[in-house]
Order: structure tokens, then C-alpha cells, then sequence
């Protein structure tokens, strides 16, 4: 999708109500049902094909799956279990004394699910979207291994372990980035590419839906629901000439593409 169009795109408010004022003109011609069915089955075909393109990104990334998979989640327990751990260390409103087990503890909660995800990835490279997550991870090791060390805990050697891991992991995902490029370009770019493999089949199933229900409807009733509908949004996935039934299916079908990924699918 072009800058240009995306800019211009009517919201999806609008193209609801125009695919709403098509199962009104169904309905002066009597055939409401048909139209109730069609909304229905478009929605099914859009949720379909948005359940097979992240199913393919699943199956061919893995643990380096660049939408919220269990990595994704992994290292936000993460950071968050290492910003705790941090905090608890600091002397903030906390005794570093009575909390440092719990700190040291959380840290190597911290250090072990950022090991996990660096050992799952292969060492190949992960996308972009992980990395504020991982620097999080361990600039806060890093905090609570220092307050650790400064106060003479007893626990900061399993802080500072855990500190090491963090950064360890932190230069794996540089390093894997640079010393594959492509591969990097690949991973970052993984979810434009889904989308763009998939428009076809989404095409395809449009054209089905069409061709299903003109097979259903007779010429007067064509005419009669396509010169009733009303005016249809510039900019949408559908213009004025689309057969009747047309907007239902073309406005449906396309939120198969959740609505937040359209910028940057632009």
C-alpha cells in the first residue's frame, strides 16, 4: 500500500457504514439474509487469512517471530524482573540489606529468560522490535549489579553474573545483526513481506465471494442494490463500479490487515 493511499484512506468507520447502507439496499430487495450471510463469511475469510500469516511467520521464525511470541514475552518479564531487581538495590524506599536476595534472585530470573531467548534464536539475527527490551535488560543487571557491589552484598556475585549475561546477550544481538545483514533485513522487514504474500490468496477469495453471490441474485436485483447502496469512500479497498454485494465483501475482507500495521505497511 502506497504512502499516498494510506494517507488518503477513508476510516474504517466509514467504510463500515457504507458496507452497512449495502446490506440496507439487500434488504429493500428482500434479500437482507443473503447480505447478513455475506458480511458474515467475509469477516470468517479476513480472520482466516490474518490467522495463516502469522501462522506462516510462526512457523518459519520460530523463536524470532517478530510479533509478540513467547520470546517477545520472555525478555518483557525480563526487563521488568531486572528493573525491579534494580530498584529494590538502589536504596529507593527499600533497605539493599532486607532486599537483596529478592533482588538477586530476580536478576537471575532476568538473566536466565535472556538467555533463553539468545540460545533459541541460534545466534541468527532478531529484529529490531527486541531491542529495547534487551537494552532494558541490561542497563538494569548492570544498575543492580553496581548498587550490589557498592553496598557489599553478599548476593552481588549472582547479580554480576547475571549482569555479564545481560551484556553478553546485548552484544550477541549486535553481533548476529552485523555478521548477517541479509538475514537481519530479512527479520525486520518479515512482517511487510507476510502481508505482501498473502494478498493474493485474499484477492483470490474476493473474487469468490463475488462471483458466489452474483450466482445468487438475479439482474434486476443487481441493479436495484448497486443503484441503492449510496456513494462508496474514495480510497477504500473498493470504488462505485465493485458488483452488488461488492462493498460488504471488500470492506469485511480487508481487516484481515489490523488496522495499527497499515502505516507501516505503507
Amino acid at each position: 500500500m502506497s504512502t499516498e493511499r494510506t494517507s488518503t484512506r477513508p476510516a474504517q468507520r466509514e467504510l463500515l457504514d457504507a458496507a452497512t447502507a449495502e446490506v440496507n439496499a439487500f434488504e429493500r430487495v428482500g434479500r437482507k439474509d443473503l447480505a447478513l450471510e455475506t458480511w458474515h463469511a467475509a469477516r470468517e475469510a479476513a480472520d482466516k487469512a490474518r490467522r495463516d500469516c502469522w501462522a506462516g511467520l510462526r512457523a518459519r521464525y520460530g523463536a524470532r517471530y517478530p510479533r509478540w511470541g513467547w520470546a517477545s514475552f520472555t525478555l518483557l518479564g525480563a526487563a521488568l524482573c531486572a528493573a525491579v531487581a534494580a530498584v529494590l538495590t538502589s536504596g529507593f524506599r527499600f533497605n539493599p540489606a532486607e532486599t537483596g536476595t529478592i533482588a538477586a534472585a530476580l536478576a537471575a530470573i532476568a538473566a536466565i529468560g535472556d538467555l533463553l531467548v539468545v540460545l533459541s534464536s541460534r545466534f541468527r539475527p532478531m529484529s529490531q522490535g527486541t531491542l529495547r527490551s534487551q537494552v532494558i535488560v541490561t542497563i538494569a543487571l548492570v544498575l543492580a549489579a553496581a548498587f550490589q557491589v557498592s553496598r557489599g552484598l553478599p548476593t552481588a556475585p549472582v547479580v554480576i553474573g547475571a549482569a555479564v549475561i545481560g551484556i553478553g546477550a546485548l552484544i550477541t544481538y549486535f553481533v548476529a545483526r552485523a555478521a548477517d545483514p541479509e538475514g537481519a533485513e530479512e527479520i525486520d522487514t518479515a512482517i511487510n513481506v507476510a502481508l505482501d504474500r498473502m494478498r493474493p490468496e485474499v484477492a483470490a477469495t474476493e473474487q469468490r465471494m463475488r462471483a458466489d453471490l452474483a450466482a445468487q441474485l438475479t439482474a434486476s436485483e443487481q441493479a436495484s442494490i448497486v443503484g441503492s447502496r449510496g456513494p462508496v469512500p474514495a480510497g477504500g479497498p473498493v470504488d462505485a463500479s465493485a458488483p452488488a454485494g461488492g462493498v460488504i465483501i471488500a470492506v469485511l475482507l480487508d481487516t484481515w490487515i489490523p488496522e495499527v500495521l497499515r502505516a507501516s505497511d505503507a
